[in-house]
């Protein structure tokens, strides 16, 4: 399946995959049905770094199974002081 993945804050940096695209915007192939903790394992992002999940405008946990067509969206944690 095919899907849409924004990275924002300090998580461009960290995947290789959005150098080339602007704002951290890219489409990626995974299996049907692959849960967003798959694509956390397959961009090498640790899910420590990811704090909030966003598929298709609202937000999902880590063992949410993606459809093909999803937009996921994926913010760093937030820290305050």
């Amino acid at each position: 399946m095919q899907i849409k993945v924004r990275l924002h804050d300090i998580l461009q940096d960290k995947v290789a995959a959005c150098a080339s695209h602007e704002k951290g915007d890219f489409e990626y192939q995974l299996p049907a049905s692959a849960p967003v903790s798959h694509l956390l394992k397959d961009l090498g992002l640790d899910s420590r770094f990811v704090g909030l999940v966003v598929v298709n405008g609202r937000q999902a946990a880590k063992d949410y199974s993606l459809q093909d067509g999803d937009r996921v969206e994926l913010f760093s944690p937030m820290s305050g002081g």
